[in-house]
């Protein structure tokens, strides 16, 4: 049986985290951007199993559009020109919320491809300063 090869991922969004006095849809709404995904505080983890943890926040997150192919700088230059473009809404959620920009690598070994480049250059200095975003990045070798 011949073996998949799978090429790396690159899975970059914004999140904003632990929001009680506004819904997921003001949210949409203030930003004009739908949602890559959504979780609500009080529901269950895994809603197919009867003694599943809860989730302890809500949350709300969007990535780029671009798909998880595309490369680190062109996923983060898209997200920053849509923060860019709606700067007052994301300065007043970030103020008010936690922001993060959450990364995942998922790399998978003798695919012929090195480990994604992950550069955060002044435009992000930039963003990052005046929202005060954090930054995680999770790597995956598969």
């Amino acid at each position: 049986m011949d073996e998949i090869i799978k090429p790396n991922e690159v899975d970059l969004r914004l999140i904003i985290i632990d929001f009680e006095d506004i819904t997921h849809d003001d949210i949409t709404l203030m930003t004009g951007v739908k949602p890559t995904y959504i979780r609500t505080k009080g529901q269950p983890r895994n809603p197919k199993q009867v003694d599943s943890p809860l989730w302890p926040n809500n949350l709300w997150s969007m990535n780029s559009g671009l798909g998880v192919h595309a490369s680190f700088e062109d996923q983060m230059n898209r997200l920053l020109d849509i923060i860019e473009n709606n700067i007052e809404v994301f300065n007043n959620l970030c103020s008010k919320y936690y922001c993060e920009f959450a990364c995942a690598l998922m790399v998978y070994k003798d695919n012929g491809e090195s480990t994604p480049s992950v550069h955060l250059d002044e435009r992000y200095n930039q963003v990052v300063k005046t929202l005060n975003i954090e930054f995680d990045i999770d790597l995956y070798v598969f």
